[in-house]
């Protein structure tokens, strides 16, 4: 497959103000593939929906993402080194001829190849080993096949930095996910066709990037309105029933552990076993007696008092 021909330079270039604009407009990003298959802890289809439908703000940069852009280039440099590949780097967005409502902003393409490298930062909190392309987060993972799949690469290669520990390179070959990319290119037409260019919102999932997008929608209730049929929502409403016993069985079972081992520690501040550690430390804080204020300075306390408002989901079973 020819990459020259699969895919057309929009002409926008990376992070610009257009591109938060573009992007939004002309289809899906490969963080926002990874998102819609359910695979990242970041995002979600719901919160994709939404910020393609204009309803959210870009999300501002960050430390973090300060840090990996930053970096961008010494992880290019490093697996130069490491590999004796020579890398063209990327600065505008691409978009697939054959599946136009995928986009990809890819960090560089490998001199001489059929092939792209996607450049990584990471905690690595939770000790991927990087060993092989089965071995890494799935997110990145569908993100690279995102990529491939745009611009007919038949590798893409994956440099990944995890800070103060070790610099991975993984390969990922195209003819190895061939089925896995054709099911992610599906599901993303989907997403884009049946709800995007729909209008049709998919169902929330538990992410917190869903509870802040539904607490933006509807910040406020209404008291006024009769209460909502939940009839369709009987199964729900059972297992979530269901949950919340398991959940206060099992906190009961916790509280009993915890406290077992703060009697064991007694005065001490730190436990330890094996490759457990356990910490029960005094701290102290200085917190502002409002009840008190309110009392003796009312005046004091009326000007500098702030009221907000927030929703309060409960959910209980008559007897």
């Amino acid at each position: 497959m020819s990459a020259t021909k699969s895919y057309k330079n929009t002409g926008v270039k990376y992070r610009s103000d257009e591109w938060y604009e573009k992007r939004r407009q002309l289809g899906l990003g490969g963080s926002e593939a990874a998102a819609v298959a359910g695979f990242t802890p970041y995002s979600s289809a719901f919160a994709v929906y939404w910020d393609k439908m204009g309803e959210r703000k870009p999300i501002e940069e960050n430390e973090t993402m300060r840090q990996g852009s930053d970096l961008e280039d010494y992880v290019a440099q490093r697996f130069c080194e490491a590999t004796g590949k020579k890398v063209k780097r990327n600065s505008f967005m691409l978009q697939s001829v054959e599946h136009p409502f995928m986009l990809a902003d890819v960090d560089r393409f490998i001199v001489g190849e059929n092939a792209i490298l996607e450049c990584k930062c990471t905690l690595n909190r939770d000790n991927y080993s990087y060993e092989d392309a089965n071995s890494i987060p799935a997110y990145h993972l569908v993100q690279c096949l995102h990529y491939m799949a745009v611009v007919g690469a038949d590798m893409c290669y994956l440099a990944t930095l995890v800070y103060g520990k070790g610099f991975y390179n993984v390969e990922i070959d195209r003819s190895d996910y061939e089925d896995d990319m054709n099911a992610l290119i599906a599901m993303e037409e989907r997403f884009w066709n049946d709800n995007v260019k729909a209008g049709i919102p998919p169902m929330p999932d538990g992410s917190d990037s869903s509870s802040e997008i539904l607490s933006e929608h509807y910040p406020l209730s209404n008291d006024s309105l009769p209460p909502v049929d939940l009839t369709s929502q009987g199964a729900q409403l059972h297992r979530l029933s269901e949950l919340k016993k398991q959940i206060a069985t099992l906190t009961d079972e916790k509280s009993a552990i915890e406290n077992n081992i703060k009697q064991l520690l007694g005065e001490a501040s730190v436990g330890e076993y094996e490759n457990f550690r356990v910490t029960w430390k005094s701290r102290e804080s200085t917190r502002l007696d409002s009840k008190a204020l309110k009392t003796e300075m009312p005046d004091v306390y009326a000007r500098y008092a702030k009221t907000s408002s927030t929703r309060t989901f409960l959910f209980t079973e008559k007897n």
